[in-house]
């Protein structure tokens, strides 16, 4: 399954898959740059030399087009951390690939993301319900499946020993909130390079995965290194 098989398809017939990516690229940086009320149509059109009749062909409303870009934006982070997390390793040696596979997604897909974490509630409720619930609760449910397989991992590391002990959604809450912080600081202008990049998500990941660690008086251990 790619990232875009997390796309809703149901909006329009005769949607294609290339125009429907050119769309919801140019919807990703409208929403990043002017947010969800200040984001138009006219603007995402514009990003793609089209004219709005050609989104509306695709997408019936902007709530649809917002929901789109929170849908692929979680494919982007199941596509890209599942395969280690359900894959061989320690608990630790996969909570750490995950956070560096998490981070990597971050700044490759930066709008996207940024979009994602800036959340759906406020513009939910200033859309007033006009989109089924349908879509919504897609996004829903992929935030939690994604969330799921940090919990689960988590788990898996605190009954083993090698991680804190804690309920696992309390303990995958603050190692996202860790990492989705990058969408705050992060500047793609000044990482122009792949080697920038990995600096920082090896940076963050081994952040992460210290702060999991479990010392032998049971609390977090701020010292322990990563597995490779």
């Amino acid at each position: 399954m790619t990232s875009q098989d997390f796309t809703d398809t149901s909006g329009r017939p005769g949607t294609g898959s290339e125009g429907r990516a050119e769309i919801l690229d140019a919807a990703a940086q409208s929403f990043m740059e002017y947010g969800f009320n200040g984001a138009t149509i006219d603007d995402v059109a514009d990003r793609i030399r089209a004219t709005k009749g050609r989104v509306y062909h695709y997408y019936r409303s902007k709530i649809d087009l917002f929901l789109d870009v929170h849908l692929r934006a979680m494919g982007i982070m199941i596509e890209a951390v599942r395969p280690v997390a359900e894959g061989p390793g320690t608990p630790a040696e996969r909570l750490h690939a995950m956070a560096l596979r998490h981070a990597h997604a971050i700044m490759e897909n930066f709008a996207y993301q940024k979009v994602s974490i800036q959340g759906l509630e406020k513009p939910l409720i200033s859309s007033r319900g006009a989109r089924p619930n349908a879509m919504i609760e897609k996004v829903v449910a992929l935030r939690d499946e994604y969330e799921s397989l940090f919990a689960g991992v988590l788990e898996q590391g605190s009954a083993e020993g090698a991680f804190v002990e804690a309920p696992p959604r309390q303990l995958s809450k603050p190692v996202l909130g860790a990492l989705n912080w990058l969408t705050l600081w992060y500047r793609p202008e000044l990482s122009p390079t792949p080697e920038t990049r990995e600096a920082i998500a090896r940076n963050l990941a081994d952040f992460v995965l210290r702060g999991a660690l479990r010392r032998p008086d049971g609390k977090a251990d701020g010292k322990a290194g990563h597995a490779g």
